[in-house]
């Protein structure tokens, strides 16, 4: 070997280290804007949608959302219903949410390229975590045809975790995203029995999402030289580091609804809730393993994200004085998340993520059954839930998700006059899921995952 000879071979096995942990900064950013959208919501709806947003109609699986006139999530599911709301009503609601989501390995390994070795480690365990959501609602007529409304709930969101250790951990470690949506609404009373309304939607979104990097299959994909890799531990699954990513978007969006009384016993209502644009400015970190150093990169990203629209259809009616039914419709635009694209601070190229996502709807029916003095009234409720998510190659670890069944029940009590006190519970059971999808680092997750959910929750609605 010659003298330039040896000084490239030396320079190759000196700068291995960098050359590796260059390749893994370009892999990470390449899949942030992934990690900023792909998060699941198991606990709640299909995709991220939240449905928790009135425990009185999460009794009946939100069957008399659109036509709903009895607490201040009408300001939600259809502000052309606050009209009907005499004086003032505030509701305020708590929801427990214990999902389970487990996954069974099956055949995960590494790309044949780079010899299709099985992928080390356990399950991940349980990975659903116990979550608390609130919801606050503020209704008050404002003349005898205008009623003016205010809501703070959370839209989407999620938090689950993985064992540190497990098949997946180049995926999805864990995942925490929260919104807090702002919603002053107006109504207005066209006629005694024909109500529009509309509101305007302040959204902030956050998340911080965690996984593996595995630093051994960066360098080999690198530097394409086995020997060189292993001579620093940079071999696949025997070096893994660490990336972290926080951030954060505020977004606009609107919302209007009509509702409509044919008489007193029947209602019908339509809403409409725009898309949200979000402009996700994200941080994200990545940690090298010991054996390449105690260095860390960091990187700015930008992905823009559109949280879909929806169209609610419903009504009810009351068959008797002591019983009542009601169904409706939700259609969802998931079919506008096809891809992800990120742009970064450094000039490399924009990461594109395809999704493929399809439009989904779901479907609810309910049943009320009232006491004779109207001081009790007992529901129950079930509703089939679509996923938008295709086929098991674009479900991912953060997001696996399945159809779902609703099955709910609940009661109102009406501790005073002008104060009700509302309480339900809910068990999702949901299909399980195949999951065959390909990581960043040319590592492929299959197996299944099974799934199951429990919410329970109060509500007080008071008026005055």
């Amino acid at each position: 070997m010659n003298s330039i000879e040896q000084e490239n071979y030396g320079s190759e096995l000196v700068n291995a280290h960098c050359i590796a942990a260059c390749f893994v900064h370009r892999s990470i950013t390449h899949y942030i804007g992934f990690l900023l959208f792909v998060v699941s919501m198991p606990v709640m709806g299909a995709g991220i949608a939240v449905m928790e947003q009135s425990v009185k109609e999460l009794g009946q699986a939100f069957s008399g959302a659109p036509t709903n006139i009895d607490d201040g999530s009408m300001v939600f599911f259809n502000p052309g219903a606050m009209s009907q709301v005499r004086g003032k009503l505030v509701s305020v609601a708590g929801y427990v949410i214990a999902p389970s989501a487990t996954f069974q390995n099956s055949t995960s390994h590494l790309s044949p390229a780079l010899g299709g070795a099985p992928l080390k480690g356990g399950n991940g365990g349980d990975s659903g975590n116990l979550a608390f959501i609130p919801n606050v609602y503020y209704v008050q007529a404002l003349t005898k045809r205008v009623a003016f409304g205010f809501g703070f709930n959370t839209p989407f969101g999620t938090s689950n975790s993985y064992q540190s250790d497990w098949k997946g951990r180049y995926q999805a470690i864990d995942s925490e995203i929260m919104t807090v949506n702002f919603n002053p609404s107006l109504s207005f009373k066209v006629t005694e029995k024909f109500s529009v309304g509309t509101g305007f939607n302040v959204q902030y979104l956050q998340s911080r999402l965690t996984n593996a990097v595995d630093f051994g299959v960066a360098c080999l994909q690198a530097l394409n030289n086995i020997a060189g890799c292993a001579s620093q531990g940079l071999l696949p699954q025997a070096a893994d580091g660490h990336a972290s990513l926080k951030g954060d978007s505020v977004g606009f969006g609107y919302n209007f609804g009509a509702f409509y009384a044919l008489n007193q016993d029947t209602r019908f209502g339509v809403s409409y809730r725009s898309r949200i644009a979000h402009d996700v400015h994200g941080n994200a970190n990545l940690s090298a393993p010991g054996n390449v150093g105690k260095g860390s990169i960091d990187t700015n990203a930008l992905t823009s994200i559109t949280l879909p629209d929806n169209v609610l259809f419903g009504f009810s009616h009351r068959l008797s004085p002591r019983w009542a039914f009601s169904a409706d419709a939700l259609w969802t635009h998931w079919s506008l998340i096809k891809e992800l694209r990120t742009s970064f601070s450094s000039p490399q190229p924009d990461a594109v993520q395809n999704l493929k996502w399809d439009d989904t709807w779901r479907y609810a029916f309910g049943v009320n059954y009232f006491s004779e003095t109207n001081k009790w009234i007992f529901r129950t409720g079930f509703a089939y839930d679509q996923t938008p998510v295709p086929d098991a190659q674009h479900r991912s670890a953060r997001i696996p998700d399945s159809s779902r069944y609703w099955l709910t029940a609940g009661f109102t009590y009406a501790l005073l006059k002008n104060v009700n006190i509302h309480a339900a519970y809910a068990h999702l059971f949901m299909n399980d899921a195949s999951i065959n999808n390909r990581g960043s680092t040319a590592g492929f997750l299959v197996g299944q995952y099974s799934e199951q959910i429990n919410i329970g929750g109060l509500q007080l609605d008071w008026r005055f």
